[in-house]
């Protein structure tokens, strides 16, 4: 049918004195003979839906269920409601609901998985892994009165929590669900991260954290911690159990990126202006897309934070190369889609943009 409207749209564009000289069709015998280099338009990309919010009831976004489908957590009557709602159709509906406060809503890698951080109590937190028939898989409860938690990439069982007391004191404890057991592991970094299933990455300050700290591997399986020789390190994280991206700071105008394997051959690096805090460096959102691929934000220039206002411009990273998707966003967290076609952007995540056609788009809408 496509083809049959692009041979009408070229008869249309010679009957109308078209200045494009076309040379007339050959009428074979059983119809017309179509050029072999017809070239179709491209179709546009279809503008993504807008939801419309209840703000008396909207309470978070959480992230992405699939490349189109967004999360979010609404509060009615006596239940939190965790919903969805598709960019590409319009449709929305329920994921799973709660009785308790919902504080934070997590969604593995896998996407076959939620993680439901909720609260009865301001001293203690209940982490619930929820598949996405809306049952409940496990139920842990730690005395906290903030959470920090990381969750495998690779293996939705195993989960890290880091539970913060009231004197910012904290213990460590690794979840493993093949056995429902919660145990409780000695490092000095309160924020570590997966290294594969068995291996727990974090950092080891001897000076200022402005310094930067080395990289060390703390192995589950021996208690054995190993030290890597990669300091200066500020921020890192791992993709799977193959690569990890550090951040150094080794001036105060720049910020060096490296991607490694884990036995710390570096594959590519790269730098960006450096960004700080007064008291710390600040390094904006970066998400793994797969393997070869990161989307990152970072500001214009160098400077901090507080002064740079709507100077930040998002960049893709593809085995060492950079493009510019766009400029003129803010400082705020990026969440991208599995595929890396979407990211939402900002402090409320209520920014779209469209990394195919570097668009940005309203999502969500609050009624009054």
């Amino acid at each position: 049918m496509r083809e049959k409207l692009s041979m009408l749209a070229i008869i249309f564009l010679m009957l109308s004195g078209c200045s494009i000289q076309k040379e007339p069709p050959i009428v074979q015998p059983g119809g017309i003979e179509e050029p072999d280099n017809l070239v179709e338009e491209p179709a546009e990309p279809p503008t993504p839906h807008v939801f419309t919010a209840s703000a008396s009831n909207f309470h978070f976004i959480a992230g992405w269920l699939d490349d189109t489908q967004i999360l979010y957590v609404e509060k009615h009557g006596a239940f939190y409601k965790v919903n969805y709602f598709d960019i590409a159709t319009g449709e929305s509906g329920l994921v799973y609901e709660e009785e308790s406060f919902i504080i934070d809503v997590l969604i593995h890698p896998s996407r076959d998985y939620l993680l439901v951080h909720t609260s009865e109590d301001p001293a203690s937190a209940i982490i619930k892994v929820v598949g996405m028939d809306g049952v409940v898989k496990h139920r842990v409860e730690i005395d906290s009165t903030e959470l920090a938690i990381e969750w495998n990439r690779t293996n939705p069982e195993k989960i890290l929590l880091t539970a913060f007391h009231e004197d910012w004191s904290f213990d460590l404890f690794v979840f493993d669900g093949f056995d429902d057991s919660l145990s409780i592991i000695e490092l000095d970094d309160p924020f570590p991260k997966w290294a594969g299933e068995n291996n727990i990455m974090s950092l080891l300050f001897e000076d200022h954290p402005l310094d930067g700290g080395e990289i060390q591997l703390f192995r589950l399986d021996t208690g054995a911690v190993e030290m890597t020789g990669i300091g200066n390190v500020i921020y890192f994280d791992q993709f799977n159990d193959s690569f990890f991206l550090d951040v150094q700071a080794l001036d105060s105008e720049e910020f060096t990126y490296t991607i490694r394997t884990f036995d710390a051959n570096v594959v590519s690096r790269w730098t960006l202006p450096a960004i700080s805090n007064y008291s710390e460096w600040v390094v904006p959102t970066v998400e793994w897309i797969d393997s070869n691929r990161l989307i990152v934000k970072s500001a214009e220039k160098s400077g901090q934070l507080d002064e740079m206002a709507s100077g930040f411009n998002l960049y893709m990273f593809e085995e060492g190369n950079s493009e510019l998707l766009l400029r003129g966003l803010d400082a705020g967290p990026l969440n991208c889609s599995p595929s890396g076609r979407y990211c939402l952007s900002g402090y409320t995540s209520e920014e779209l943009i469209d990394v195919e056609t570097k668009e940005k788009h309203k999502w969500i809408i609050f009624d009054n």
